[in-house]
């Protein structure tokens, strides 16, 4: 029993000391005993070593990181990121990450889809999936279908970040939803952000859409910490509002994909603080951050307590 679960899982080391065989719980330079056999609540471990890891990792935030959060420490998030690498990462949690991904697309679409001034109820949304139709019937279970698919497939190994994949993702989310001749496609006409805001004229946005990926990608190649990079690609992607419609629910599947590509916890945007979260992008996009990175560690301590206590 314990080789077969040494195969499976990882982040489990072990040393022959004097003919006696030590287990450790191992990642880059943290370790931690486990004894001379892996515990029955070998689980629990994993999880509250990597909370101390995420602790660990807090306190060695670049400066310049910690300074664009002020007033607020970065170690929750980092506490949020290492709880979902281990869920994500070990085969032993392969049931609490399935979970996680079921609630998630089920409150993400639900607060997404509200934001934009969708009906659709969130017992909907939770009868649809957990049912686990395979098809649309109504127009209601068309607008859930398509956001989970469209969130499964930029959180897939199949999402690639260039011009196409932004498209494709849009096609995904809208496609039977509207007219055929915009979705996926990028706009062909002026459109505004919420508020009011000014956007990238439509005769400029492939070149602007271009421009904003090569950025992604070069950044990706980097050491840019993954919660800036994702706001930050959301709210140059928002400034440009490549779409006609659906750039909200795109952009924040966007954000949320670049969360999930590090390992991030990934973050709904609760429709309760809608307002709040369009204030802050609009300061964001005018190139004042500070609100709208306030507001995600905000809306990402809300997402944690919501998230785990539907996998309880």
């Amino acid at each position: 029993m314990i080789n077969k679960l040494q195969i499976l899982m990882k982040y489990i080391s072990n040393k022959v000391i004097r003919g006696t065989t030590h287990y450790y719980l191992q990642y880059e330079k943290f370790s931690s005993y486990l004894g001379l056999f892996l515990p029955e609540n070998i689980k629990e471990k994993m999880l509250s070593f990597f909370n101390e890891v995420g602790i660990s990792k807090g306190g060695l935030l670049a400066k310049d990181v910690v300074e664009v959060f002020p007033y607020k420490n970065l170690q929750s998030l980092e506490e949020y990121h290492y709880w979902y690498f281990c869920i994500s990462n070990s085969e032993l949690f392969e049931k609490e990450f399935r979970d996680f991904i079921v609630w998630f697309g089920i409150l993400f679409s639900f607060n997404s889809n509200r934001a934009e001034g969708s009906k659709v109820t969130q017992p909907e949304i939770e009868k649809f999936i957990l049912s686990k139709k395979r098809r649309p019937k109504t127009k209601s279970d068309h607008e859930i279908f398509n956001s989970i698919r469209a969130l499964q497939y930029a959180f897939s190994d199949q999402m690639k970040w260039n011009l196409k994949q932004i498209r494709y993702i849009h096609f995904l989310l809208l496609e039977g939803m509207e007219d055929a001749l915009i979705v996926g496609k990028w706009k062909n006409e002026e459109n505004t952000a919420p508020g009011n805001q000014p956007t990238t004229s439509s005769s400029q946005v492939p070149m602007e859409m271009k421009k904003l990926m090569s950025w992604l990608n070069k950044q990706m190649k980097v050491n840019y910490y993954p919660p800036l990079l994702a706001l930050e690609f959301y709210t140059r992607f928002e400034k440009i509002h490549p779409f006609i419609d659906g750039n909200g629910r795109v952009g924040r599947i966007l954000l949320n994909a670049i969360l999930h590509k590090y390992s991030y916890m990934p973050v709904i945007f609760l429709t309760a603080n809608h307002r709040t979260h369009c204030e802050s992008l609009n300061q964001a996009i005018d190139g004042r951050t500070k609100k709208l990175n306030l507001h995600f560690l905000d809306q990402a301590t809300k997402s944690s307590k919501l998230l785990r206590s539907k996998l309880k």
